[in-house]
Protein backbone atom coordinates (compact mmCIF):
# COMPACT_ATOMS: atom_id res chain seq x y z
CA UNK A 1 0.00 0.00 0.00
CA UNK A 2 1.60 3.22 -1.13
CA UNK A 3 -0.90 5.81 0.03
CA UNK A 4 -3.29 6.37 2.90
CA UNK A 5 -6.27 6.20 0.56
CA UNK A 6 -5.36 2.57 -0.14
CA UNK A 7 -5.48 1.69 3.57
CA UNK A 8 -8.53 0.52 5.43
CA UNK A 9 -8.72 1.09 9.18
CA UNK A 10 -11.15 -1.20 10.99
CA UNK A 11 -12.61 0.44 14.11
CA UNK A 12 -14.64 -1.18 16.89
CA UNK A 13 -16.30 1.15 19.39
CA UNK A 14 -16.47 3.91 16.80
CA UNK A 15 -19.59 5.68 18.09
CA UNK A 16 -18.17 6.38 21.55
CA UNK A 17 -16.64 9.69 22.59
CA UNK A 18 -13.13 8.86 21.37
CA UNK A 19 -14.17 6.70 18.44
CA UNK A 20 -16.42 9.34 16.88
CA UNK A 21 -13.66 11.94 16.73
CA UNK A 22 -11.04 9.40 15.67
CA UNK A 23 -13.10 8.14 12.73
CA UNK A 24 -13.77 11.69 11.52
CA UNK A 25 -10.04 12.46 11.71
CA UNK A 26 -9.09 9.27 9.87
CA UNK A 27 -11.49 10.11 7.04
CA UNK A 28 -10.28 13.71 6.88
CA UNK A 29 -6.67 12.63 6.28
CA UNK A 30 -7.55 10.10 3.61
CA UNK A 31 -8.02 6.69 5.22
CA UNK A 32 -10.85 4.33 4.43
CA UNK A 33 -12.72 3.40 7.60
CA UNK A 34 -14.84 0.36 8.30
CA UNK A 35 -16.83 0.54 11.52
CA UNK A 36 -17.89 -2.57 13.42
CA UNK A 37 -21.26 -1.84 14.99
CA UNK A 38 -24.44 -3.27 16.49
CA UNK A 39 -26.32 -0.25 15.16
CA UNK A 40 -25.66 0.56 11.47
CA UNK A 41 -28.30 3.33 11.49
CA UNK A 42 -26.36 5.18 14.17
CA UNK A 43 -23.16 4.92 12.13
CA UNK A 44 -24.89 6.29 9.05
CA UNK A 45 -26.30 9.19 11.07
CA UNK A 46 -23.01 9.95 12.83
CA UNK A 47 -20.39 9.83 10.12
CA UNK A 48 -19.86 11.39 6.69
CA UNK A 49 -20.24 9.45 3.48
CA UNK A 50 -17.43 7.06 2.81
CA UNK A 51 -17.46 5.37 6.22
CA UNK A 52 -18.45 1.75 5.79
CA UNK A 53 -19.97 -0.44 8.46
CA UNK A 54 -20.26 -4.13 9.25
CA UNK A 55 -23.04 -5.18 11.59
CA UNK A 56 -21.28 -6.99 14.41
CA UNK A 57 -22.39 -8.51 17.69
CA UNK A 58 -18.88 -8.81 19.09
CA UNK A 59 -18.49 -12.47 18.09
CA UNK A 60 -15.96 -14.14 15.82
CA UNK A 61 -17.14 -14.76 12.23
CA UNK A 62 -15.78 -15.43 8.76
CA UNK A 63 -17.09 -12.03 7.59
CA UNK A 64 -15.02 -10.41 10.33
CA UNK A 65 -11.92 -12.29 9.13
CA UNK A 66 -12.51 -11.09 5.56
CA UNK A 67 -12.65 -7.46 6.65
CA UNK A 68 -9.61 -7.83 8.89
CA UNK A 69 -7.70 -9.19 5.87
CA UNK A 70 -8.51 -5.98 3.98
CA UNK A 71 -7.35 -3.75 6.85
CA UNK A 72 -4.03 -2.05 7.44
CA UNK A 73 -4.94 -1.57 11.11
CA UNK A 74 -7.46 -2.66 13.73
CA UNK A 75 -8.43 -0.13 16.39
CA UNK A 76 -10.39 -1.64 19.26
CA UNK A 77 -12.18 0.92 21.44
CA UNK A 78 -15.19 -1.29 22.20
CA UNK A 79 -16.56 -1.63 25.71
CA UNK A 80 -19.62 -0.74 27.79
CA UNK A 81 -19.37 2.70 29.43
CA UNK A 82 -17.64 2.29 32.77
CA UNK A 83 -19.53 5.12 34.52
CA UNK A 84 -22.97 4.79 32.96
CA UNK A 85 -24.56 2.56 35.61
CA UNK A 86 -24.04 1.43 39.20
CA UNK A 87 -21.75 -1.61 39.36
CA UNK A 88 -24.20 -4.38 40.24
CA UNK A 89 -23.08 -7.97 39.80
CA UNK A 90 -24.86 -8.04 36.42
CA UNK A 91 -23.24 -4.78 35.35
CA UNK A 92 -19.77 -6.00 36.29
CA UNK A 93 -20.32 -9.05 34.10
CA UNK A 94 -21.37 -6.79 31.20
CA UNK A 95 -18.28 -4.63 31.64
CA UNK A 96 -16.02 -7.68 31.57
CA UNK A 97 -17.69 -9.38 28.60
CA UNK A 98 -17.90 -6.23 26.49
CA UNK A 99 -14.15 -5.76 26.79
CA UNK A 100 -12.58 -9.20 26.96
CA UNK A 101 -15.03 -10.84 24.56
CA UNK A 102 -14.72 -8.30 21.74
CA UNK A 103 -10.94 -8.16 22.09
CA UNK A 104 -10.73 -11.94 21.95
CA UNK A 105 -12.92 -12.06 18.80
CA UNK A 106 -10.84 -9.43 17.01
CA UNK A 107 -7.58 -11.11 18.00
CA UNK A 108 -8.89 -14.46 16.76
CA UNK A 109 -9.89 -12.88 13.44
CA UNK A 110 -6.36 -11.48 13.14
CA UNK A 111 -5.01 -14.97 13.74
CA UNK A 112 -7.03 -16.41 10.86
CA UNK A 113 -6.44 -13.44 8.54
CA UNK A 114 -4.07 -13.78 5.60
CA UNK A 115 -2.69 -11.20 5.06
CA UNK A 116 -2.73 -9.83 8.57
CA UNK A 117 -3.08 -6.18 9.65
CA UNK A 118 0.12 -4.29 10.33
CA UNK A 119 -0.96 -2.80 13.66
CA UNK A 120 -3.54 -3.50 16.38
CA UNK A 121 -4.38 -0.58 18.70
CA UNK A 122 -6.08 -1.74 21.88
CA UNK A 123 -7.94 0.54 24.28
CA UNK A 124 -7.21 0.43 27.99
CA UNK A 125 -7.39 2.92 30.85
CA UNK A 126 -5.35 4.45 33.64
CA UNK A 127 -7.69 2.61 36.00
CA UNK A 128 -5.04 -0.08 35.56
CA UNK A 129 -2.96 1.66 38.24
CA UNK A 130 -3.60 1.68 42.00
CA UNK A 131 -5.61 4.51 43.51
CA UNK A 132 -3.18 7.05 44.98
CA UNK A 133 -2.78 10.81 45.12
CA UNK A 134 0.89 10.71 46.13
CA UNK A 135 2.51 8.12 43.83
CA UNK A 136 3.32 8.92 40.20
CA UNK A 137 2.58 6.11 37.77
CA UNK A 138 4.33 5.43 34.47
CA UNK A 139 3.90 2.61 31.98
CA UNK A 140 6.27 0.47 34.05
CA UNK A 141 4.16 0.72 37.22
CA UNK A 142 2.34 -2.31 38.60
CA UNK A 143 -1.42 -2.80 38.35
CA UNK A 144 -3.73 -2.08 41.26
CA UNK A 145 -6.08 -4.53 42.98
CA UNK A 146 -9.45 -2.78 42.59
CA UNK A 147 -12.20 -4.08 40.29
CA UNK A 148 -11.30 -1.54 37.62
CA UNK A 149 -7.59 -2.38 37.88
CA UNK A 150 -8.24 -6.11 37.55
CA UNK A 151 -10.65 -5.54 34.66
CA UNK A 152 -8.15 -3.38 32.79
CA UNK A 153 -5.24 -5.75 33.43
CA UNK A 154 -7.27 -8.72 32.19
CA UNK A 155 -8.33 -6.71 29.12
CA UNK A 156 -4.72 -5.99 28.24
CA UNK A 157 -3.73 -9.59 28.92
CA UNK A 158 -6.16 -10.86 26.27
CA UNK A 159 -4.56 -8.54 23.71
CA UNK A 160 -1.03 -9.54 24.70
CA UNK A 161 -1.78 -13.24 24.66
CA UNK A 162 -4.06 -13.51 21.63
CA UNK A 163 -3.12 -10.83 19.07
CA UNK A 164 -0.62 -12.58 16.72
CA UNK A 165 2.95 -11.59 17.46
CA UNK A 166 3.54 -10.62 13.82
CA UNK A 167 1.20 -7.65 14.37
CA UNK A 168 2.51 -4.51 16.08
CA UNK A 169 0.45 -4.18 19.26
CA UNK A 170 -0.14 -0.79 20.89
CA UNK A 171 -2.08 -0.51 24.15
CA UNK A 172 -3.39 2.95 25.05
CA UNK A 173 -4.09 3.58 28.73
CA UNK A 174 -6.30 6.63 28.48
CA UNK A 175 -7.05 9.10 31.26
CA UNK A 176 -10.19 11.20 31.67
CA UNK A 177 -10.98 12.53 28.20
CA UNK A 178 -12.22 16.12 28.14
CA UNK A 179 -14.84 17.03 25.56
CA UNK A 180 -18.02 19.09 25.54
CA UNK A 181 -19.66 16.29 23.54
CA UNK A 182 -19.58 13.77 26.36
CA UNK A 183 -17.78 12.42 29.38
CA UNK A 184 -16.87 14.17 32.63
CA UNK A 185 -16.57 17.73 31.31
CA UNK A 186 -20.01 17.79 29.69
CA UNK A 187 -21.65 16.46 32.87
CA UNK A 188 -20.03 19.19 34.95
CA UNK A 189 -21.02 22.18 32.84
CA UNK A 190 -24.71 22.51 33.86
CA UNK A 191 -24.19 22.22 37.65
CA UNK A 192 -21.40 24.79 37.54
CA UNK A 193 -23.53 27.16 35.44
CA UNK A 194 -26.14 26.87 38.21
CA UNK A 195 -23.48 27.73 40.83
CA UNK A 196 -23.62 24.14 42.06
CA UNK A 197 -20.11 23.14 41.11
CA UNK A 198 -18.78 20.57 43.56
CA UNK A 199 -16.01 18.04 44.08
CA UNK A 200 -16.35 14.65 45.72
CA UNK A 201 -15.03 13.98 49.20
CA UNK A 202 -11.81 15.84 49.98
CA UNK A 203 -11.25 16.86 46.37
CA UNK A 204 -7.58 15.93 46.77
CA UNK A 205 -7.86 12.92 44.45
CA UNK A 206 -5.76 13.37 41.32
CA UNK A 207 -7.34 13.80 37.89
CA UNK A 208 -5.11 12.67 35.02
CA UNK A 209 -6.91 14.12 32.02
CA UNK A 210 -6.42 14.65 28.27
CA UNK A 211 -8.06 16.96 25.74
CA UNK A 212 -10.00 15.03 23.06
CA UNK A 213 -7.85 16.69 20.37
CA UNK A 214 -4.65 15.35 21.95
CA UNK A 215 -6.23 11.93 22.53
CA UNK A 216 -7.08 11.53 18.85
CA UNK A 217 -3.75 12.94 17.68
CA UNK A 218 -1.88 10.57 20.00
CA UNK A 219 -3.75 7.57 18.56
CA UNK A 220 -2.96 8.73 15.02
CA UNK A 221 0.67 9.25 16.02
CA UNK A 222 0.92 5.71 17.40
CA UNK A 223 -0.92 4.32 14.39
CA UNK A 224 1.51 5.88 11.93
CA UNK A 225 4.81 5.33 13.76
CA UNK A 226 6.04 1.79 12.99
CA UNK A 227 8.71 1.94 15.70
CA UNK A 228 6.28 2.29 18.59
CA UNK A 229 4.64 -0.65 20.33
CA UNK A 230 3.56 -1.72 23.79
CA UNK A 231 1.85 0.39 26.46
CA UNK A 232 1.42 4.17 26.27
CA UNK A 233 -0.30 6.37 28.83
CA UNK A 234 -2.50 8.95 27.13
CA UNK A 235 -2.70 11.78 29.65
CA UNK A 236 -1.73 15.45 29.58
CA UNK A 237 1.58 16.43 31.23
CA UNK A 238 -0.07 18.39 34.07
CA UNK A 239 -2.60 16.44 36.15
CA UNK A 240 -4.56 18.28 38.81
CA UNK A 241 -6.69 17.62 41.86
CA UNK A 242 -10.42 17.20 41.47
CA UNK A 243 -11.02 20.31 43.59
CA UNK A 244 -8.70 22.42 41.43
CA UNK A 245 -10.38 21.03 38.31
CA UNK A 246 -13.84 22.12 39.47
CA UNK A 247 -12.61 25.53 40.57
CA UNK A 248 -10.87 26.05 37.21
CA UNK A 249 -14.13 25.35 35.40
CA UNK A 250 -15.94 27.78 37.70
CA UNK A 251 -13.44 30.50 36.78
CA UNK A 252 -13.85 29.83 33.05
CA UNK A 253 -17.65 29.95 33.34
CA UNK A 254 -17.66 32.90 35.78
CA UNK A 255 -19.56 30.87 38.34
CA UNK A 256 -19.09 29.75 41.93
CA UNK A 257 -17.62 26.33 42.63
CA UNK A 258 -17.12 25.86 46.35
CA UNK A 259 -18.94 22.76 47.59
CA UNK A 260 -17.90 19.26 48.58
CA UNK A 261 -20.19 16.26 48.26
CA UNK A 262 -19.43 14.10 51.31
CA UNK A 263 -17.86 10.69 50.71
CA UNK A 264 -20.66 8.82 52.47
CA UNK A 265 -23.22 10.36 50.10
CA UNK A 266 -21.17 9.28 47.07
CA UNK A 267 -20.89 5.73 48.40
CA UNK A 268 -24.59 5.62 49.25
CA UNK A 269 -25.65 6.69 45.76
CA UNK A 270 -23.00 5.04 43.58
CA UNK A 271 -21.62 2.19 45.69
CA UNK A 272 -18.24 0.78 44.70
CA UNK A 273 -18.35 2.67 41.38
CA UNK A 274 -18.40 5.96 43.29
CA UNK A 275 -15.54 4.84 45.53
CA UNK A 276 -13.31 3.86 42.59
CA UNK A 277 -14.24 6.54 40.04
CA UNK A 278 -15.20 9.60 42.10
CA UNK A 279 -13.39 9.32 45.43
CA UNK A 280 -10.12 7.94 44.07
CA UNK A 281 -7.60 9.06 41.49
CA UNK A 282 -4.22 8.45 39.93
CA UNK A 283 -1.33 10.76 39.12
CA UNK A 284 -0.23 9.32 35.77
CA UNK A 285 2.64 10.37 33.51
CA UNK A 286 2.71 9.90 29.72
CA UNK A 287 6.40 9.01 29.93
CA UNK A 288 6.79 6.86 26.82
CA UNK A 289 4.62 9.10 24.63
CA UNK A 290 6.60 12.22 25.51
CA UNK A 291 9.95 10.44 25.15
CA UNK A 292 8.93 9.27 21.67
CA UNK A 293 8.55 12.89 20.54
CA UNK A 294 4.80 13.49 20.76
CA UNK A 295 3.84 17.10 21.53
CA UNK A 296 0.61 18.01 23.31
CA UNK A 297 -1.49 20.89 22.01
CA UNK A 298 -3.15 21.28 25.42
CA UNK A 299 -0.66 20.41 28.18
CA UNK A 300 -2.31 22.73 30.70
CA UNK A 301 -5.85 22.41 32.11
CA UNK A 302 -6.60 26.13 31.86
CA UNK A 303 -5.73 26.11 28.16
CA UNK A 304 -7.84 23.01 27.57
CA UNK A 305 -10.97 24.30 29.31
CA UNK A 306 -10.60 27.75 27.75
CA UNK A 307 -10.47 26.07 24.35
CA UNK A 308 -13.74 24.25 24.94
CA UNK A 309 -15.66 27.34 25.98
CA UNK A 310 -14.15 29.34 23.14
CA UNK A 311 -15.50 26.64 20.81
CA UNK A 312 -18.96 26.87 22.36
CA UNK A 313 -19.20 30.65 22.16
Amino acid sequence: MDSKTDKQILVAGATGLIGTELVKSLVSIGYKVLVLTRNPDKVIATFPQGVGCLEWTGDFSTSLVREVEKSYAVVNLAGEGIAQKRWTKKRRTQLVRSRLGTTRSLAKACGFANPKPTVFIQASAIGYYPNSSSAIFTEESEAGTSFLSRLTADWEKVAYNEVPEQIRLVIIRTGIVLSTRGGMLKKMILPIKMNLGAWFGSGKQMVSWIHIHDEVNAILYLLCNPNLSGVFNLVAPKPTTQKAFVKNMGIQLHRLAFMSIPSFVVKLIYGSMGKELLLSGQNVEAKRLVESGFEFSFPDLSLAIADFFRMKN
